[in-house]
């Protein structure tokens, strides 16, 4: 066996399905001479060869599930009550396209990614409680996926104090509801990649640089970041960059709050490349938006900061198609349907509360055509009328929470939020 401590029946269903697997392929090469064998085969031989094909779909379509505790043990089998004692134990016995869940606890170890999955089954590495799986104090990433290794989901982990980068990332990854937080450099990072996913997750008081370190620093093609809060990190909430050869490009950011970061979010790309930025609400008492090279596409965001230095800001020849945006009185109008406001009618940015009032001249302020896929809590929407990270809704006017996080209650996503009315 390859995998040590795979157990005896997860073992002969793999073999089962590779043996089933070789004869699919090779009834896919030479279909015409397998089938008049298979025709003369006995009724018994072929209700098991029957049988064999639908093992084969059923087993390798599923992934294989690990359990991982603090108080693990490595001569366990890896099931949820005899559970591996590490992260990277659970790696080094597991293969491509399986799902690591991680049970409560503090982890003291650097997680390095090696196991590529696919576009259909991607190598999972999840907490089973939100944020109540802790990666605590790396000396180097968090979590470090290696270069080349694709299509991996990380879940609900809590990532904090790590040297370097929280979570670092390749190409078709999706980080997804985690916390990170206090890390030495980038909150996540990803370079050169193609189709990354960042949602839902809280990002916040990363980096030690005031130049270089970020909440998000990220280059690439097609990624999507979304429904995320990214505040006081120590120079951008995200930046997007262009790496030489390599660009940014068709990369989408969208229902995101981004705040008390000495920057918000700037993007940039080669001359001729688009990026898109709508639906966000996006704070800073510097710059808000910004770009660099290539043209970014705003609309329908929500652009304030108390004496802010500059709403929008274009360097390196880049254009700037704005419209349809909320902006600070403070800033310039940049397309005609912007609105300019003193109050933007939050109802209480001071305790992170940057839901619309009811009187906010957000409200039916959006571009009608331009509708994200989902709102910010990760629900479909067919249309989005009101500018900004957050549809209006008549409950959250009532919240009077200090937004700040917790592992016993995941602020932002709380029950009583995603599913009022």
């Amino acid at each position: 066996m390859s995998k040590v401590l795979m157990s005896d029946s997860i073992h002969a269903n793999r073999c089962c399905a590779f043996r089933c697997t070789g004869l699919l392929r090779l009834w896919i090469r030479c279909p015409y001479p397998l089938a008049l064998a298979v025709g003369q085969l006995s009724y018994r031989t072929k209700r098991d060869l029957l049988l064999c094909v639908v093992i084969c779909q059923t087993l390798v379509a599923q992934p294989v599930e690990y359990f991982v505790s603090p108080s693990g043990n490595p001569t366990n089998s890896g099931s949820a009550t005899s559970p591996w004692p590490s992260v990277g134990f659970a790696l080094a016995n597991a293969t491509g396209g399986d799902l690591i869940t991680l049970l409560p606890g503090t982890y003291a170890e650097p997680v390095v990614v090696e196991l590529s999955g696919t576009a259909g089954q991607p190598t999972v590495i999840r907490s089973q409680r939100k944020w109540e799986a802790i990666i605590l104090g790396s000396p180097t990433h968090g979590i470090y996926v290696a270069d080349g290794v694709t299509n991996v989901v990380i879940d609900g982990l809590q990532v904090v104090s790590a040297a370097i980068d929280g979570v670092k990332v390749g190409s078709y990854a999706t980080v997804r509801n985690c916390w990170i937080h206090h890390s030495g450099r980038q909150g996540v990072s990803a370079h050169r990649t193609r189709g990354t996913m960042l949602e839902r997750n809280l990002i916040e008081h990363n980096g030690t640089d005031p130049v270089f370190d970020h909440g998000i620093y990220l280059s690439g093609t097609n990624a999507i970041v979304r429904g995320n809060v990214i505040r006081w990190n120590q120079r951008y909430g995200c930046q997007f960059y262009a790496d030489a050869p390599a660009s940014t490009a068709e990369c989408q950011f969208y229902n995101n709050l981004v705040y008390g970061n000495r920057n918000a979010l700037t993007v940039w790309s080669a001359a001729g490349q688009t990026n898109y930025v709508f639906n966000n609400t996006l704070w800073s008492d510097r710059y808000v938006l910004g770009g660099n090279g290539g043209i970014l596409c705003a609309s329908n965001n929500i652009l304030l900061g108390p004496g802010v230095r500059r709403i929008f800001n274009a360097e390196n020849g880049a254009e700037i198609r704005a419209d349809y945006n909320l902006i600070s009185a403070t800033g310039r109008r940049h397309g005609p349907h912007d609105v300019m406001v003193v109050q933007p009618g939050l109802v209480n940015p001071d305790r992170g509360l940057f839901w619309l009032r009811a009187d906010s001249p957000a409200r039916a302020a959006a571009a009608a055509g331009i509708v994200p896929p989902v709102d910010f809590f990760g629900r479909e929407q067919q249309r989005g009328l009101d500018v900004g990270a957050f549809q209006y809704r008549p409950h959250l006017t009532r919240d009077t929470r200090v937004l700040d996080p917790s592992p016993a209650r995941p602020d932002y996503w709380l029950p009583e939020v995603t599913t009022a009315p």
